[in-house]
């Protein structure tokens, strides 16, 4: 009976530990940007402000939705042929990134910014690339905050520049990401 009850003790403190460790932080308002554009010609860039986003704080694991729609172009021509010529959001309606932030350890996290490296997959169109980041991540008043730059080349992702515009859109787009996470209930 003591074994039995010593047991259960250890399965508790195990599943009390694993649950700790399995904290999630949540955001549904990451803002995403991205630039296509060339100097001298029109601003090609685009913000997205409902970015979707889960980290784990106890493995580093993190993932991203993002809703192609939701990408808001000053002109609403260039939202148009942004949805139907290039990345065709009717049959690929969101992009997502799953992947690990290295040595993420939320008790080292502090009101100043550090870098850290996240390594992943990137959905685009349907098409999965690796990538690898920098990303300047926080912690305050409960709240993770990540902010991270990196590039993708259209190619890599299936993303066709008509010939007649390839001189005013840049085929590596730069993407910004600045999100703020809050802890999921």
């Amino acid at each position: 009976m003591k074994n039995l009850k010593a047991i259960s003790i250890l399965l508790v403190l195990f599943l009390f530990t694993n649950n700790l460790q399995a904290q999630k932080f949540y955001t549904e308002n990451g803002i995403t940007t991205f630039d296509g554009s060339k100097a001298a010609f029109e601003p090609i860039k685009a913000v997205n402000d409902k970015t979707i986003s889960i980290i784990d704080v106890g493995t580093g694991e993190i993932a991203a939705v993002i809703y192609i729609e939701k990408f808001q172009f000053r002109l609403g021509l260039m939202q148009e042929h942004f949805n139907e010529n290039y990345l065709k959001s009717d049959i690929y309606p969101k992009s997502k990134f799953e992947g690990k932030i290295k040595n993420f350890d939320i008790n080292e996290l502090s009101e100043d910014f550090s870098d850290y490296e996240i390594t992943g997959e990137l959905i685009i169109k349907g098409v999965k690339n690796k990538i690898k980041a920098i990303a300047e991540i926080s912690k305050s008043e409960g709240k993770i905050f990540i902010k991270s730059k990196f590039s993708i080349m259209l190619s890599d992702y299936g993303v066709k520049i008509p010939k007649i515009v390839f001189k005013k859109i840049d085929e590596e787009v730069k993407i910004n990401l600045n999100f703020v996470y809050e802890k999921k209930i």
